[in-house]
């Protein structure tokens, strides 16, 4: 019997589907993946995490492609594909990022009320510990040209460049890399810092490198921040349902601040030893103590190694540089006190007789007291570096010419280093002069954005007259001084409202960034003047340690600018260094418990354990 020939199957073009109607009907679920594959899939998305501490090995080539391409697979509504990335290798734009973030996580503690400390607590970063991050952007293009499904709801590009980085963090995961999301910066400071156009908005920072922890559940769940919500709360049956729980708090963003760029100053200033910071805390983890126990000591003691190597010796010895200079606006009655009480109070110190000469001496420190800029002759027992005797006053015009402050920034990096070469362990910097605070205002305002009143405190204790006077001399100021603030240089900003002791400091906080010498903040002014220096080099930034905080009311916004928590709040305001010296045996008390301390396993203590089938989206 003669039997039809079949009609051949014609040949489907690549790209389409090859299957028929009758195949997809006989066997609905015939596209699954096998039961391996498809395990392997659900048990990348339980396990991803977001990863704050990575090992600083490199992210190989290969692998770098294969997370990229999975996020250039991602679903893009009209096939639009917005997203680009940019990958983020020298530490340099990698610490300029750190303080977007750090600043933000500064600023933002406050709002979470009583749980400010536990906020604290929490790292939220990891972007100069990542060997590499990436920028997911998305770009909006030119609205004139219609995409498919972008009619209706113009964010759908946000959405298609958002499922890229969900891609990414799935694929980095499967190879066994840590991802991290940095929400901690105004977009508008990232814009900037990476030349982005105004149609490009960038969705994610990610952290991306090999991670030097391996949680099993969501860090904040761990950390009792937050619970995890189950998925029957979060489904609702053909309609939405209000729900009368109280939502978990969310992390939110704060104001935006100015930001920072890659100079070729920072490649003066050696990277953080991630090494030797990631030995500590492998250490520390190690010890007959709870992880992260010691709070901000902890953070403190993971700095001081990534800086200078390795732990603070148990009696860190400080060189103290006290920088004294008098001020042109003095004369507008910004202080209690005339300028020649500033020439008497440094030689003072150098005696030993003022609040730092006699800690530095009970701690067997170097101090060196330097004239930089008093108006008279430079006392007995006072390091002469003056520029000049005073400065201008900058109500009327700049305090100092461009050439000064150079000669006061190469003044503080010659005290770095004859002091290095004297083998202190670091620089801890304060100041003496007549003023200094309304100049500390002038520049906090300039660098930071801030308005007279947020920057404003009563000093050496001026009544409210005096109070009114100080802001009328900072308005005054920052008014006359209007372009040189809106142009942004550091320097430029630092000359002209400035003071000599600033430069001088600045200098100070960047040569020993070079040299790898933690540099302890005191006060007000003493931060300040580090914002100059690390507007100019972000990098600068790793290097610094805030000591405290004062009773002045902008402290806590230039140690948000910095991105630093302080070791202690006194509501200090006596100047000097002396702040600085008081915390410093902090410092040296965590040295020693790090060193002294015993390990679970030498004093037979069982240690922490954790259940691997706990697990959990975060």
């Amino acid at each position: 019997m003669a039997t039809t020939p079949q009609t051949p199957r014609p040949a489907t073009p690549d790209g389409f589907d090859a299957s028929r109607a009758a195949e997809r009907a006989a066997d609905p679920r015939g596209w699954r993946f096998d039961d391996d594959a498809r395990q392997a899939v659900h048990d990348v998305i339980a396990e991803r995490r977001d990863i704050r501490r990575f090992r600083p090995d490199e992210v190989p080539d290969d692998v770098l492609r294969r997370v990229l391409e999975a996020g250039h697979r991602a679903p893009s509504v009209g096939l639009m594909q917005p997203w680009r990335f940019i990958l983020v290798r020298t530490v340099e734009q990698r610490s300029a990022v750190r303080q977007l973030a750090q600043r933000e996580r500064m600023r933002q503690a406050d709002r979470f009320d009583e749980r400010a400390r536990a906020f604290l607590d929490q790292k939220i970063e990891g972007v100069v510990e990542a060997p590499l991050g990436v920028i997911v952007c998305c770009d909006h293009g030119d609205d004139a040209v219609e995409v498919l499904g972008r009619g209706t709801i113009p964010e759908t590009d946000l959405y298609s460049t958002a499922c890229a980085v969900q891609n990414i963090w799935l694929a980095a995961r499967a190879e066994g890399l840590g991802t991290g999301w940095v929400s901690f910066y105004d977009p508008d400071d990232l814009r900037d810092l990476f030349g982005l156009p105004q149609r490009v908005e960038p969705v994610a920072y990610l952290c991306l490198g090999w991670p030097d922890e391996r949680p099993v559940r969501p860090g904040l769940e761990s950390a009792g921040w937050s619970a995890r919500t189950q998925l029957d709360d979060v489904i609702m049956e053909g309609r939405w349902e209000e729900r009368t729980e109280a939502t978990p708090i969310a992390l939110r963003q704060g104001p935006r601040g100015a930001g920072a760029g890659d100079r070729a100053a920072d490649r003066l200033i050696p990277a953080p030893d991630r090494e030797a910071q990631i030995a500590v805390r492998d250490r520390a983890d190690q010890l007959i103590r709870p992880a992260g126990s010691l709070g901000a000591l902890d953070a403190a003691l993971e700095r001081w190694a990534a800086i200078t190597g390795g732990p603070p010796p148990a009696a860190p010895r400080a060189g103290v540089i006290v920088a004294a200079a008098d001020h042109g606006h003095a004369a507008q009655g910004t202080s209690l006190f005339g300028s020649k009480v500033s020439s008497q109070v440094a030689a003072a110190a150098a005696r030993g007789e003022s609040a730092v000469g006699v800690l530095a001496a009970r701690g067997g420190h170097t101090l060196r007291v330097v004239d930089v800029g008093l108006l008279g002759p430079t006392p007995d027992g006072l390091v002469d570096r003056k520029v000049r005797p005073g400065t201008a006053d900058v109500t009327a015009g700049p305090a100092m010419s461009a050439d000064e402050h150079a000669q006061a920034w190469a003044a503080g990096e010659t005290l770095v280093a004859e002091l290095d070469a004297e083998g202190v362990d670091l620089i801890v910097v304060g100041e003496i002069g007549i003023g200094n605070t309304t100049t500390a205002a002038n520049l906090a305002a300039a660098l930071c954005g801030l308005v007279p009143r947020q920057v404003v405190g009563r000093g050496t204790g001026v009544d409210a007259a005096g109070l009114d006077r100080k802001r009328a001399a900072v308005a005054a100021t920052l008014q006359r001084h209007a372009d040189v603030i809106a142009g942004g240089d550091p320097d430029a900003i630092l000359a002209a409202l400035g003071g000599l002791e600033f430069s001088l400091l600045a200098g100070v906080c960047t040569a020993a960034a070079q040299r790898r010498l933690p540099v302890l903040l005191d006060g007000f002014a003493t931060g300040v003047a580090a914002i100059g220096a690390v507007r100019r080099s972000p990098l600068v930034a790793e290097s610094l340690i805030a000591a405290h905080r004062s009773a002045e009311p902008a402290h806590t916004a230039v140690l948000a600018e910095l991105g630093l928590e302080p070791l202690l709040d006194l509501r200090l305001r006596l100047g000097e260094a002396s702040g600085a010296l008081l915390a410093l045996p902090l410092l040296g008390a965590t040295g020693a418990l790090h060193a002294g301390m015993a390990t679970f396993a030498e004093a037979g203590v069982d240690g922490p354990t954790a259940s691997l089938a706990d697990r959990g989206d975060g």
